[in-house]
């Protein structure tokens, strides 16, 4: 976890809810908390776990140039409070840093394969129950 959560902020970023309200399994979330570290050159992504004023989300980020490029921010769910429910999802619209046709649909896209891919949580299919 980084001490300077503001180097993980898109430079112009828009947010909305995420559909449906998605809930994160309690194991799940334990696995996205630890994140992914790039291990050599051909890792273009990071993902990392920020908290703070206890507020907590998950970055993905290209690994080169530290450029976030969609975040997830959650909130404690279920009877035990360790699943979490999605309540925001922020992008980046910058152009600059990411040239896509539909940066909100792509940066959706691309945390659900990632969270699927490397975390074994689905974001696609219909939302877990708490």
């Amino acid at each position: 976890m980084s001490d300077d959560n503001t180097k993980w902020e898109p430079s112009k970023p828009a947010s909305s809810s995420w559909d449906e309200a998605r809930i994160i399994p309690a194991d799940g979330w334990e696995r996205m908390k630890k994140g992914f570290t790039p291990q050599d050159m051909d890792d273009r992504w990071v993902i990392v776990h920020l908290e703070k004023d206890g507020e907590e989300s998950v970055v993905f980020a290209r690994s080169w140039t530290g450029y976030t490029l969609g975040k997830i921010t959650v909130e404690p769910a279920g009877d035990d409070g360790k699943s979490r429910r999605i309540t925001k999802f922020t992008w980046e619209t910058d152009k600059e840093r990411w040239n896509v046709e539909d940066p909100e649909t792509e940066a959706r896209a691309l945390v659900v394969r990632f969270s699927k891919g490397v975390f074994q949580v689905d974001l696609a299919d219909e939302p877990a129950s708490e």
